[in-house]
C-alpha cells in the first residue's frame, strides 16, 4: 500500500538542514503509521478468516462487527498521521518500510529528499518521477546546488 499525495499550492520546500531537523517530528509519526498499518492487516485477516466460518457460528458476527469498528478507528488514526506529515510538508510514500519524501530544489528543478524509517538521517534524494529505486546519495555537489527556497508548484 503506497500513499502519494499530490503536491499542492501550499507545498513547502525543504533545505537539507530543515528536512533533517524535521525528523524529530517525522520519526514518531511514521513509527505510529507502520504500527497502525500492521494492526490494520491483522484486523483484515481476522475478519476474512471469521467471515469464512460465520455460516457455522453465528456468534462470530458480533466479533466481526467489533473488528470492523476497530478497523475504522485504525483507519481514522492512519489518516490523521498522514495529515500530520502533510502539515509538516513532507509526503508519506510507503506503509511497508516507511518512506518519506521532502520536496526541495536541485540544479533549478524540483526533486525529493528521501528518508526511510530506521535511517539515522536524510542521505538520499531522487527525481520526482524516479521514486525510491532512483535514490542518489547526497554528495557535496547536491549540497552546493540545492535549496529549499523556490516557487510554489501550481
Amino acid at each position: 500500500m503506497q500513499s502519494s499525495l499530490p503536491i499542492t499550492l501550499s507545498q513547502k520546500f525543504f533545505s537539507l538542514e530543515r528536512a533533517k531537523s524535521s525528523l524529530v517530528l517525522v520519526r514518531p509519526i511514521v513509527k505510529e503509521l507502520l504500527e497502525r498499518h500492521k494492526q490494520l492487516l491483522i484486523l483484515q485477516n481476522d475478519i476474512a478468516r471469521m467471515e469464512g466460518k460465520i455460516e457455522n457460528d453465528d456468534s462470530l458476527e458480533v466479533v466481526i462487527d467489533s473488528n470492523y469498528e476497530a478497523m475504522n478507528i485504525v483507519l481514522d488514526r492512519i489518516a490523521h498521521n498522514i495529515e500530520e506529515l502533510h502539515t509538516i510538508g513532507c509526503i508519506f510514500k510507503d506503509f511497508q518500510v516507511g518512506i518519506v519524501d521532502f520536496p526541495t530544489h536541485f540544479e533549478a528543478r524540483d526533486v525529493y529528499l528521501c528518508w526511510q524509517f530506521g535511517e539515522n538521517t536524510i542521505g538520499h534524494w531522487h527525481e520526482m518521477e524516479g521514486g525510491f529505486k532512483g535514490r542518489n546519495l547526497i554528495n557535496d555537489s547536491f549540497q552546493m546546488n540545492s535549496s529549499g527556497a523556490g516557487t510554489i508548484l501550481a
